[in-house]
C-alpha cells in the first residue's frame, strides 16, 4: 500500500513540472511574439512608393489560336495578277519651304509635365548661381534682405510628385539627428530645408514619402496629397482614418496653417507669433511650390511675426501655406551650398527636391 502511494506522488510531481515549464513557455511567447511594447507603431504603407504617374498605353493585339487546335485550311491556288504596266518614275517633290523651324515637341510625361512643359529641358542641365533646370525639375531661388530682414525664397516646378521627397536623419526613424548640410550632400538634394522636427516629440503625425511612421495628433497638421495638393488644416479636424482617403504623400505635425483658403490670417493656434526665423512652404497649384526660410534672431535680421508670413505667402499667390520648425532648427540648402543655418541645430528630417538617386 505505501509503494503505490509513494508512485502516486512522484507521478503527481512529473505532473506538476510539466505544467509548469508549458506555463512558463507559454509566457514567453506572449511578451516577445504577442505583446507590443514600443510606442510607435510599424511603418504601414499608404500608397505606392512612387505617386501615381501618367498610365502607360497598352497596344491591343488579337489573341492567338489556342494550342492543339487547327486553323482552317485555306486554297492557296490563286490567279496570277496581271501585271502592271510599265509608268515612268515621278519626279521627287521639292521640299516645302518653311520661314520657321519647326518647334521641337516637349517631353508631357508626369503628373504635371503637360501642365508646366515649358519648365522642363529635353534633358540637359543649365545651371546658374540662382536657377536649376532639368528635365525633371525647375528651382529659382531669391534672396532679399528688406527692412531688417534676411530671407531667401525658391520657386519650384516639378514635373512628378516623386521629386517632392522627404528624408530623416541616421536613414530612419527616430535614428537621430542630423546636420542639415550633410543630410542634403548625402541625397543629392537641389534644394533642401528643414522639416518639422518631428522627434522632438511623442506626438505628431509622421508621413514620409507615402509611409505611415505615427498616427497621433498634435497640432496643425499639413498634408501633400498623392494629386501635389497641400492641404492644412487644425488637430480638431483631423481624422485618423483620413489618411487613405487624402493618398498622403507626406504629412507633417507642427504648424500653424498660414493661409485660410487662400487669405492672409491673423490669428494662429501658436504661441510663437512674434518675430522669429521661419520654415515654411507653400503651394500655388499642384506641381508648383515655394520653400521660404527667414533668418531671425541676429543682428542682422530680427525674423518675421506669423502674420507677416502669411502675408508673405499670399504675395506669392499661394493658395494653402504651412509653417514647419523655425527658431534654431531653421536652414535651407541650395545645390550644395548652406545660405541660411544661423544656429545650425541638427535636424529630425529634412524636405527637400531631388532627382532619381
Amino acid at each position: 500500500m505505501v509503494i503505490i502511494i509513494k508512485k502516486l506522488k512522484v507521478s503527481t510531481l512529473i505532473i506538476i513540472d510539466f505544467l509548469c515549464i508549458c506555463l512558463g513557455f507559454g509566457l514567453f511567447c506572449l511578451f516577445h511574439f504577442v505583446i507590443d511594447f514600443s510606442n510607435d507603431p510599424e511603418p504601414v504603407s499608404i500608397i505606392s512608393s512612387e505617386p501615381q504617374t501618367n498610365p502607360v498605353q497598352v497596344s491591343v493585339t488579337e489573341t492567338p489560336a489556342a494550342a492543339g487546335t487547327e486553323a482552317p485550311e485555306q486554297d492557296t491556288e490563286t490567279e496570277p495578277a496581271e501585271p502592271a504596266e510599265y509608268a515612268e518614275p515621278a519626279e521627287p517633290a521639292e521640299p516645302a519651304e518653311s520661314s520657321e523651324a519647326a518647334e521641337p515637341a516637349r517631353n508631357t510625361s508626369g503628373m504635371f509635365g503637360e501642365k508646366f512643359a515649358d519648365k522642363f529641358t529635353d534633358g540637359e542641365i543649365i545651371q546658374t548661381d540662382d536657377s536649376y533646370q532639368s528635365a525633371n525639375i525647375n528651382v529659382t531661388v531669391s534672396h532679399y534682405s528688406k527692412k531688417g530682414v534676411i530671407y531667401n525664397i525658391a520657386e519650384i516646378y516639378i514635373r512628378d510628385l516623386k521629386y517632392f521627397k522627404t528624408a530623416f536623419g541616421g536613414e530612419g526613424f527616430k535614428k537621430h539627428t542630423e546636420d542639415l548640410p550633410d543630410l542634403a550632400a548625402r541625397h543629392k538634394a537641389v534644394i533642401a530645408i528643414s522639416g518639422d522636427h518631428y522627434g522632438a516629440r511623442a506626438k505628431g503625425v509622421v508621413v514620409r514619402n507615402g509611409v505611415l511612421y505615427r498616427n497621433t495628433k498634435f497640432e496643425d497638421i499639413g498634408i501633400l496629397t498623392d494629386k501635389g495638393e497641400l492641404i492644412t488644416m487644425p488637430a480638431s479636424k483631423y481624422d485618423p482614418k483620413s489618411l487613405k482617403k487624402y493618398g498622403a504623400w507626406q504629412v507633417w505635425c507642427f504648424g500653424p496653417e498660414l493661409l485660410d483658403n487662400g487669405n492672409v490670417k491673423t490669428k494662429f493656434n501658436s504661441s510663437v507669433c512674434r518675430a522669429n526665423p521661419r520654415t515654411a512652404i507653400g503651394c500655388v497649384e499642384p506641381g508648383h511650390y515655394f520653400f521660404v526660410v527667414i533668418d531671425g534672431r541676429i543682428n542682422t535680421s530680427k525674423g518675421l511675426t506669423m502674420e507677416q508670413l502669411s502675408k508673405l505667402f499670399y504675395e506669392l499667390g499661394c493658395k494653402s501655406a504651412y509653417n514647419l520648425d523655425g527658431g534654431q532648427t531653421s536652414g535651407f540648402c541650395w545645390n550644395g551650398t548652406l545660405l541660411s543655418y544661423p544656429y545650425g541645430r541638427p535636424v529630425w528630417d529634412m524636405i527637400y527636391i531631388g532627382e532619381d538617386e
